[in-house]
């Protein structure tokens, strides 16, 4: 997984390095906006699929004469690095997704102090100095999963926690936001609750250490199926009892979960927020005043309509409905 990963980041650098090269000229010619976006990592598939909808948005803007890009490898020193890089250049905009919450402050504070608008999308971070915040709601989402689960086992039964990045936005709003649910079901026992930093190997191993731990496990929150599919594979691999699990859009957790005939809860968390951010980047460049925060709304799946959401012929890391794009700009997972 990690050699793929590299091999996508690489083949995402040189199609932006060819944009930036474009790009530059127009900008020599005083026309178009100049725009940044320090990305948190290509860590997993989810980002991937981010960076290719951020690059194709690109290019059906003729106002965008360049486009920087850079990767913090989920590292917030090299973020904030990364970001003072980007505004050496001169760049009209700022768009981030932020490694952590909190550490990256600095970064996008300077660049709104120095009269550059940032869109903040994906992770938030805890200043208020940002143009605007862009996201599906995280905690919602938590919530949402632990709600689904808590009543699929009629309000009690032992469950495990699997959750992304510790210190991220997302990490840590959907585990509040599944707390939260959970409180209102005291039946409901949590085990046991992991960072696994959305790594399905991680994620597997922590559960087959659950599996030695709890003789009894009968459900599996995670807010993400990079996450739920693995443990699922740990539970059948030990001979355990499939239990109802929840996730999102990752392709092979919905396989696994229709394959097996088992009960789980897809909450959509789009790839494709990337693009809204170059839109209203493009807005904020311009001078348009933006609302401070932009939810984006989605549908959950239930375990009745999965059968008809997979792409059984996608590769298990491919991302249901983030691949609304030409065919040149689409991940390979061969």
């Amino acid at each position: 997984m990690k050699k793929f990963l590299k091999v996508m980041l690489v083949c995402v650098m040189v199609l932006f390095a060819f944009t930036l090269v474009f790009g530059t000229s127009k900008k020599d010619e005083k026309e178009g906006i100049v725009i940044g976006f320090s990305n948190a990592s290509v860590s997993n598939s989810w980002r991937v699929f981010m960076v290719a909808n951020y690059e194709h948005e690109v290019t059906l803007h003729p106002e965008i004469a360049a486009s920087y890009y850079t990767d913090a490898d989920d590292k917030p020193e090299k973020q904030i690095a990364d970001v003072d890089d980007l505004l050496v250049k001169g760049i009209d905009v700022l768009i981030i997704s932020p490694a952590v919450q909190d550490a990256v402050n600095p970064a996008v504070e300077k660049a709104f102090d120095m009269g550059i608008p940032v869109i903040v999308f994906d992770r938030k971070v805890t200043t208020d100095k940002y143009t605007t915040f862009i996201e599906t709601s995280n905690y919602e989402m938590g919530k949402a999963q632990g709600e689904w689960l808590a009543k699929e086992l009629n309000g009690k039964g032992k469950i495990v926690a699997f959750s992304g990045v510790a210190g991220s936005g997302p990490a840590e709003d959907r585990w509040k936001g599944a707390q939260d649910a959970f409180s209102k079901y005291p039946g409901i026992e949590i085990l046991g609750q992991q960072y696994t930093d959305w790594s399905p190997p991680k994620a597997k191993g922590v559960m087959e250490a659950f599996i030695q731990q709890f003789s009894q496990i009968d459900g599996i929150w995670a807010d993400s199926g990079l996450m739920s599919w693995p443990a699922l594979e740990a539970l059948k691999e030990a001979g355990r009892p499939l239990v109802p699990s929840t996730g999102e859009q990752l392709n092979a957790y919905a396989k696994f979960v229709v394959k097996n005939n088992l009960r789980g809860f897809i909450y959509p968390f789009p790839a494709w927020m990337s693009r809204i951010a170059v839109q209203y980047a493009i807005k904020a460049a311009q001078g348009e005043k933006l609302p401070k925060y932009i939810e984006i709304p989605v549908d959950p799946i239930g375990p009745d309509e999965i059968a008809d959401y997979v792409q059984m012929d996608k590769s298990d890391f491919w991302w249901v409905g983030d691949d609304q794009m030409p065919e040149e700009f689409l991940p390979s997972f061969d």
